[in-house]
This record gives structure tokens, C-alpha cells and sequence, in this order.
């Protein structure tokens, strides 16, 4: 059943506000009359329901490992990730955590979701183990993550660490996302848990790319495309160089983080300068249970 609806009218990613929220509709002739009858904008709006529900183990695998494999990119091929998709989804229901974003009732994928492994209740499940071993061996061989990924090597230590999957649609609402994170805190708060690790992957741009379809502004893109009457006003324009998250709210995180790693793909085809497209590697950031609410709240105040 659902777990909360809040309704946003979605024009994209990047314009979507998350104060009124929206049924997904088919255009009547009207709709479509007006539409054609607006041929000089190249603005549209649909209106789509975005409802939050528990995990459905029944439903919600396959979508699960897709969005696994989109986040290990190249490495996709080294971790199995039907055990691990059903695992995210078992800890859903044992912990009574996590949420899923659909848009056509219980039934549909999920078009994102957030959930949580605990790490010592899983360290030797073989379900669990060989991406926590993946995970290690991406680490230097001092780094604070590496006792929270393998607790057994100091068995006193009184941290009590979880992965967190955040898997989404990369044109999700940004809006809908600090819901996610708010409410798997909420569900979490009687667990103990001291630390999380949030597992995802980023990409790295030189400054001198042009024109890969990644917009780090959409907003102000979309302005510049429609004051010049076509879609070509970025064309010739480097990007920004620097680093980033896949997930533009996970910025938020790192502001607050303990530790942020990131690594390159193991398999990932050696890039020389007539290299196609962007960069990858993996991420892992250490923040608290405190800092995680801090980052939240400033995902929903920069969402307002």
C-alpha cells in the first residue's frame, strides 16, 4: 500500500517543484489541440502521480537489478546481482525501512528508491559478502571505511554500520529524493545504526567536453536553447571541469561526510584522449546518522 503521495508537477528534473503533485493523464483532443495550436514553444508539461510505497519483493527485483547494474556501470559483470537485489529487498522487509517511487500503482517498477543493508547482521552472507569484498578491495589499505566494511577485523569496535542502495532514474524530480531519505531515517531511528555508507558512482569531466548531453544547469540551458529558437545554444560550450555524483543530492551528503572514496572501475577500457563521453568511477561516503538528517534538511530546504 502506499506509503505517502505528494504531488508535483513535473515539467523536468530540473523545474520540478515539490509542493503539488500530479496523476499521469493521457491528453484529451483538447490537450492535443492546444498543444499543436503552440507550435512556437518547445515547453511542454505533463502531469504524472508520483507515489512513495514499501518494497515489493514480488514486483520490485527486476528493477532493482537493473538499477544495480547501472550504478556499478563497468563492473557489472563482477557481482552477482540477483541475490544482492533480493537481499536490499528481504532487509526491507526485516528492518521495516526503505521506500520505492512509482508512478502506476503498486504493481509498476519503481522509478527509484532508497533502501538499506545492515553490515554486520550481513557480513558472511553470500549474498552480501562478495560486493562487501568488491567494496574493500577498491580501498587503500588505511582508510576508515575498512573496519565498517569488514567489522570482523576488530571485532570490539562499537560501530554499528549500513550500506545504503540509493537507485534512481537519472531524470527523476529531484523534489521527490529528501522524501526518501526522511523517511528511511524516521524508520530507522530504533535500530542503532551509528554510521552509513552510502554507496553510488560519479563522473569526472576535463573542461574541455562539448556538448555530451550533460547539462549542469538545466534550468538556465533550457533559456538559452529557447531565446535562440533551436536546441543548439550549448553547442561548442566545454563543461565544467571537476568531479560529481551521478545523484546532484548527494553533494549534499559529501558536504557533510566523514570520508568520501572514490574509485575507478576495475573493468573500466583504458581512456586516452580520443576517449568518447565521460569518465566513470565508484563512490562510498561515510557520514553519521546526525549528519544524514543535516544533509536532508538541506536537500528539502534547496528544494522548496
Amino acid at each position: 500500500m502506499p506509503r505517502r503521495q505528494r504531488t508535483l508537477e513535473a515539467v523536468s528534473a530540473a523545474t520540478a517543484s515539490a509542493s503539488t503533485s500530479t496523476k499521469r493523464k493521457n491528453p484529451t483532443r483538447d490537450d492535443e489541440d492546444d498543444t499543436e495550436s503552440d507550435s512556437g514553444s518547445d515547453v511542454s508539461m505533463i502531469n504524472v502521480d508520483f507515489d512513495f510505497y514499501n518494497f515489493n519483493p514480488d514486483v520490485d527485483q527486476i528493477a532493482i537489478k537493473r538499477l544495480l547494474r547501472q550504478t556499478l556501470s563497468h563492473d557489472d559483470e563482477l557481482i552477482d546481482v540477483h541475490p544482492l537485489a533480493d537481499l536490499i529487498l528481504s532487509e526491507g522487509v526485516r528492518l521495516g525501512a526503505g521506500s520505492s517511487i512509482k508512478t502506476d500503482g503498486e504493481e509498476s517498477d519503481p522509478w527509484g528508491l532508497v533502501g538499506v543493508v545492515d553490515i554486520l547482521e550481513n557480513r558472511n552472507n553470500p549474498a552480501f559478502s562478495p560486493f562487501l569484498n568488491y567494496l574493500l578491495s577498491t580501498l587503500p589499505s588505511i582508510s576508515p571505511l575498512r573496519l565498517l566494511l569488514d567489522p570482523s577485523a576488530s571485532p570490539a569496535a562499537a560501530s554499528k554500520p549500513a550500506l545504503i542502495f540509493s537507485l534512481r532514474m537519472l531524470n527523476l524530480p529531484l523534489p521527490l529524493i529528501p522524501h526518501l531519505y526522511r523517511m528511511l531515517l524516521s524508520e530507522l531511528q530504533d535500530q542503532g545504526f551509528t554510521d552509513y555508507l552510502l554507496w553510488g558512482r560519479g563522473y569526472r569531466l576535463e573542461g574541455g567536453e562539448e556538448n555530451l548531453g550533460l547539462d549542469m544547469n538545466d534550468s538556465s540551458s533550457k533559456k538559452n536553447k529557447k531565446k535562440s529558437g533551436n536546441g543548439n545554444a550549448n553547442n561548442g560550450l566545454p563543461l565544467t571541469a571537476g568531479t560529481f555524483a551521478y545523484h546532484p543530492e548527494e553533494e549534499f551528503i559529501d558536504n557533510v561526510a566523514t570520508h568520501v572514496h572514490t574509485y575507478p572501475f576495475k573493468t573500466a577500457p583504458k581512456r586516452d584522449e580520443d576517449a568518447f563521453g565521460v569518465e566513470q568511477f565508484g563512490r562510498l561516503v561515510l557520514i553519521s546518522g546526525d549528519k544524514l538528517k543535516t544533509a536532508v534538511e538541506a536537500m528539502q530546504a534547496a528544494c522548496q
